[in-house]
Formats: C-alpha cells, sequence, structure tokens
C-alpha cells in the first residue's frame, strides 16, 4: 500500500494560515505589510487559489448533525476541487511558495503548531489522492474530517457566541469596537524590546526551539543592563533587590518549555530596565 504524502508547500490551508499568523505579528510589531499585500495578492477574488481555499474553509468550518450528511458535504466539496484549473493551481501555488521564501523564512514559518493541522492535512490528502489512495486510507481522512464537523454539544462559550451572532450589526460593531479599543489603550505604551518579544511569541508560540533561542539572545542582554544599573543605585536595599532579580532570572533562561509566564515575566523585567535607566539618567 503507498503512503500518501502530505506536503506543507502544496497545503493551501496551511500556507494560508502562515500568512495570516505572520500577518498578525507584522501588524503588532511594525508597519510592514508583506504578508498583507502577498495574501491580496494569491488570494484576492477570482484567483484559483482562493477558490481551493474555499474549499478548505467550507469543510472545516462546515457542521453537520448527521454522519451521512458530513460524507456527502465531503463528496461535493471533493467534487469541486476537481472543477479547478489545476494547471493555473499549481502554478500559482509555486509563485506563494516561492514569494513566502523570498521574504521570510519558510522553515520557520511552518514550525509554529496550527490548532486545525490535521484537518487541513486531511483535506489536502482526499483532495490530492482521491484516485490513488486506497480505501481505507480515504476512510481514514475522513475519520480526522468527522471528528471535527459533527455538530457537538454546545458549551457556555458557543452559546454566548449564539447570542453574540444574533445581536444587530451595529451591535456586533460596536462591541468589536470596544475590544480593539480596550486592546489598544491596554499595549500602546509597549517598548519596542516588549513589541518585539510579543513578535516573537505569536509567531513561534508552539516552536520551542525558536522562541527557546530568541529568549536565551535576550537575558544576556538584560542581565548585564541590570548589572551596570547595580553599581549606580545608591540605596543598599533597592541594590539588594536588583541583584536579587537579575539572579532570578536564570531560571527562565534553563526552562526546557517556554510558557507564557516566563513571557510575561520578561515583559516585566523590560519595564525594570526601562525605568531604571529613566532614573539613573
Amino acid at each position: 500500500m503507498k503512503k500518501l504524502k502530505h506536503s506543507k508547500y502544496k497545503n493551501t490551508g496551511i500556507l494560508f494560515e502562515m500568512l495570516v499568523r505572520k500577518l498578525t505579528s507584522e501588524t503588532l510589531t511594525s508597519d510592514k505589510t508583506i504578508a498583507l499585500d502577498i495574501i491580496k495578492k494569491y488570494f484576492g477574488k477570482n484567483t484559483e487559489l482562493s477558490k481551493e481555499l474555499n474549499l478548505y474553509n467550507s469543510i472545516i468550518k462546515e457542521q453537520h448533525k448527521s454522519e451521512a450528511r458530513a460524507l456527502d458535504f465531503i463528496k461535493e466539496a471533493q467534487a469541486a476541487y476537481r472543477k479547478l484549473n489545476q494547471s493555473t493551481l499549481r502554478r500559482q501555488k509555486y509563485n506563494l511558495v516561492k514569494e513566502i521564501q523570498e521574504n521570510f523564512s519558510f522553515d520557520s514559518l511552518s514550525n509554529a503548531r496550527i490548532s486545525n493541522y490535521k484537518v487541513l492535512a486531511s483535506t489536502y490528502l482526499l483532495f490530492e489522492y482521491a484516485d490513488q489512495a486506497t480505501v481505507q486510507q480515504i476512510a481514514k481522512c475522513k475519520d480526522v474530517i468527522l471528528e471535527h464537523t459533527m455538530i457537538a454539544k454546545k458549551t457556555e462559550t458557543d452559546e454566548l457566541y449564539e447570542e453574540f451572532r444574533k445581536q444587530s450589526k451595529d451591535t456586533r460593531l460596536l462591541t468589536y469596537k470596544l475590544l480593539v479599543d480596550k486592546f489598544n489603550s491596554k499595549y500602546t505604551n509597549l517598548s519596542e524590546a516588549q513589541k518585539k518579544l510579543l513578535n516573537q511569541y505569536i509567531t513561534h508560540v508552539n516552536d520551542t526551539d525558536s522562541l527557546k533561542r530568541y529568549i536565551k539572545t535576550e537575558i544576556p542582554k538584560i542581565k548585564q543592563q541590570l548589572k551596570e544599573h547595580v553599581s549606580k543605585t545608591e540605596d543598599d536595599v533597592a541594590r539588594i533587590k536588583i541583584e536579587n532579580l537579575a539572579e532570578m532570572l536564570c531560571n527562565v533562561e534553563n526552562m526546557k518549555v517556554i510558557k507564557e509566564s516566563h513571557v510575561l515575566s520578561l515583559l516585566r523585567y523590560f519595564d525594570l530596565v526601562d525605568e531604571l535607566n529613566r532614573v539613573h539618567q
């Protein structure tokens, strides 16, 4: 039995997720719009990539009450995929990957964990190998999708979301604006170092090695800055506290897994360094 081979380079759903993640980090830390420009160029209206992406999204987002209906829906999506201009689709996908590689580190982007990766991969395999896969392989891919798309018992969060959807468009827009304003007011005063840290955390939140490498380059810098401020601090109690804080930073450096609490700790250290810089100007 020939093994089905999944490729991140050819999975339109994953390529789009990677660009959206990069767009988020660009929005937070810079005025660059490279990711957005690429999304507009390749996923704009009427491109074959946008049509394929719509098929991925329909499989992922559509919820079904019965297994029979879900299987019919998958069959319809496969039929729609076969109607796409495959030659144009391959060319657009090749150019998209080429442009991503020219502007970003593809390996770095693709290492980040995607929550619905298994569903996207199974969808890709159903699209690409529909005529080559065995019955068992097809069934395995469909099982992954069914597990994701079958309607489960509603949680409290689902009920809140449904209630939100029932509100008028103006109410939803006002709610969204309030959330955005709250976010902006909370994070407007972040320093460049803090923004860069958050950028790394967003981009590499599930790529432990990349995030760890970045943090390990920042910790010695913070320690050195704290050490310099110790010599400038005349108050004995304050000096001892700064020395102790510098020592506590070692604990973060030696962690095998970088958690959200470690990132928050570093954000506070950046705040401390900024405050000491102001005091010792």
